[in-house]
């Protein structure tokens, strides 16, 4: 079962490996190649190239929850993904300590501009689909656990915004290259559609002279 991050009418429109890699181009691209390691390693009081890894790893980790088998064989949406990518990041990203725990809560965020009207529920299964399990090792390096570790929502959204009160720079240090990244590759990976803040991020990658269109015309 190949993963996918976006279905339409039950058919996959953008694998879950055609969206990562092109996050990954973005974040190069934009960010990383032009010093954004040593912005953030200072705001995270680690080394540059320690803060480059952690934005590559966050990124590749920030839709893993759309990897659950139950979101993948029912081929519809992937409702608090962010919750279920944000528990797993927590633990896989440990070896980072602090800026680990921060980048975790940029996980929680990259969808805070969606309203939610209900309290996430703990899926009858945790279980991740073993090519997912592999693509992320592939792309990050990181070892995931086969099952998403289970934390109770009012917890863990407590622990996370006391993070969020602390860090408030270092989490939308690393959560803006996210968003920009994950909005990226819907736009180039779905023909221009699928993402909400779409017209907003052509207009910054415009502004930063980002070949847009290029990116429209290919696929991984």
């Amino acid at each position: 079962m190949t993963p996918c991050a976006y279905f339409k009418e039950g058919n996959c429109i953008e694998t879950m490996e055609a969206h990562l890699k092109r996050g990954l181009e973005l974040l190069e691209g934009l960010y990383i190649e032009r010093g954004y390691g040593n912005f953030l390693g200072r705001l995270l009081d680690v080394e540059p190239t320690v803060a480059e890894q952690l934005l590559r790893k966050t990124h590749v980790l920030h839709d893993v929850g759309k990897c659950l088998e139950t979101f993948q064989k029912r081929r519809e949406s992937f409702g608090y993904h962010e919750f279920y990518s944000y528990l797993l990041a927590k633990d896989a990203l440990g070896e980072f300590g602090t800026a680990g725990q921060i980048a975790a809560v940029a996980v929680l965020l990259h969808h805070h501009d969606w309203i939610r009207d209900r309290t996430v529920k703990k899926p009858w299964s945790l279980r991740l689909t073993e090519e997912c399990i592999q693509l992320v090792k592939e792309l990050s390096g990181v070892s995931v656990p086969h099952e998403i570790p289970w934390g109770e929502p009012i917890v863990e959204y407590e622990i996370a915004e006391g993070i969020l009160r602390g860090n408030l720079r270092g989490v939308y240090a690393i959560l803006l290259p996210i968003v920009m990244a994950d909005n990226y590759a819907a736009l180039c990976n779905r023909g221009g559609k699928g993402s909400m803040l779409g017209r907003e991020i052509t207009e910054v990658l415009k502004v930063r002279g980002w070949d847009f269109a290029s990116c429209l015309s290919g696929r991984f």
